[in-house]
This record gives C-alpha cells, structure tokens and sequence, in this order.
C-alpha cells in the first residue's frame, strides 16, 4: 500500500483532499495539523506525497528540507486559491505542484493516480527479464507489495508470512514464474532502488544504507562493492561529478 500525508488546519480542505486521495485508492494516509508536528521521526522515505494547505515561508523551507532527503517525494499546494505574497519566488525556486481553484479535485486525483504511475520504487519488471502481465495473481501481489512495503520487509519470510504460505514454497513458486532466485532478483531490485537514490539525493552512505533496508553501514557496503565494484562513497563522487 502507499503512503500520503496530509498538514492542514483547515478541516473542510483537510477532509477534501483526504477524500479525493482515498478515491484513488490503495494509499494509507496519515494526517498532521501543522508542518511544526514534521520532525526527523517522520520518516516519508516511502511516501509518494505530502499534501499541504497553507503555504508561507516557512512551510516551504521545511518542505525542500525533507524533499532533498527523501527520493521521489512530492510535495502537493491544495487550497481554493492562493494566497502567499512572495508567489514569484516560489515559481522560480520550489518543487511544490500547486493545485488550486475549481477544478482542483479533478487535477489532484490526476495527480495522485499519475504519482502512483510513476513511483520511484515502481520495479521495471520488463527490464529485468520478467513479464509481469504473465504473472499470477499471487505473483503480482508480491511486485506490488516490494514496490510499497518498507524495503526491510521485502524478503522470503516475511513475505511468505504476507502471503501465507511457507518460505520454501514461495522460494520454489517465485522462480519457477520469474526464472530468477528471489535473492538475486532483490539484488537487482536494490541495485535498481540504489542508482536513484544517488542521483537524486545528496545523502551520507548511512541515511542510504537505513533507506534501502540495511541494518548495519558494514553490511552495505560489502553488498554495494559486490555489486557495482567500488564502494559507496566512491560512486557518490562519480554520479556527483556528472
């Protein structure tokens, strides 16, 4: 499942969005009164959007902070109109899409369904050699929950317990319709998750090593230099000179 939130005040926008946002369906949604309540314990690494109705300054600050870190988050103005003095600065310099007036609620689900679309976690399944409309309905569950779940979720047994069926079984199941182990399709996945993370972000090998599951920086960097053949530190200095 997906995940949103929603800061706003304003309980008449607040159960607007909310509503437009359950229509598109499969987003769990959580829901703050003031951006002061955004604090390093909300972690939106897997969250496809922040939804805000008031916009000044301050918001807008804190917002870029928690956009630089957070790959793929988008961060969504959802009002009647908008009221916010210094608009030129904000067209220049924000990343914030603004949706406003009377056809809001048309373009925010649009928008919301296109976000979903286009996920930075979205697996290229054809890329990696597996057709995923050739799948079965259990398969497909198993893409979807890798795309949305905490990517420390995302291994046999706690997959096999989502699904319930035992971890051998889904282990026999998974290669026989992928023709991939699932250990090295996750290590596609992760080296997939990896080059976004990168190119996207400015963030020091542990901020990247909690994104992507791991919980020890050692463990990391083993798996990335086996990978990709330098370590971590390394490649951030090559993708930063480009």
């Amino acid at each position: 499942m997906y995940q949103g939130l929603i800061i706003s005040n304003d309980e008449k926008i607040k159960n607007e969005s909310l509503q437009i946002v359950e229509n598109a369906g499969d987003i769990k949604i959580e829901k703050i009164e003031s951006i002061d309540e955004l604090n390093d314990d909300n972690d939106l690494i897997n969250y496809l959007f922040v939804i805000v109705s008031d916009l000044n300054q301050i918001v807008l600050q804190r917002i870029t902070e928690v956009q630089l870190k957070m790959p793929g988050l988008s961060s969504i103005f959802y009002n009647h109109s908008l009221n916010f003095v210094e608009f030129p600065f904000l067209s220049v310099n924000s990343k914030v899409k603004m949706i406003i007036g009377e056809n809001r609620k048309k373009n925010l689900e649009d928008l919301i369904i296109n976000l979903k679309e286009n996920y930075w976690r979205k697996i290229p399944c054809k890329k990696m050699g597996i057709e995923f409309e050739n799948l079965s309905p259990r398969m497909k569950n198993v893409i979807q929950y890798i795309e949305t779940a905490p990517i420390s979720d995302c291994n046999i047994n706690a997959i096999s317990r989502y699904l319930n069926i035992s971890a051998g079984y889904f282990s026999q199941e998974f290669k026989r319709e992928t023709k991939k182990s699932f250990r090295t399709f996750m290590q596609n996945v992760i080296d997939y998750y990896e080059n976004i993370i990168f190119s996207q972000v400015n963030l020091p090998a542990k901020s990247i090593s909690r994104i992507l599951g791991y919980s020890e920086l050692s463990s990391f960097s083993r798996s990335f230099k086996k990978r990709k053949g330098i370590s971590p530190t390394k490649y951030k200095k090559i993708i930063n000179n480009f």
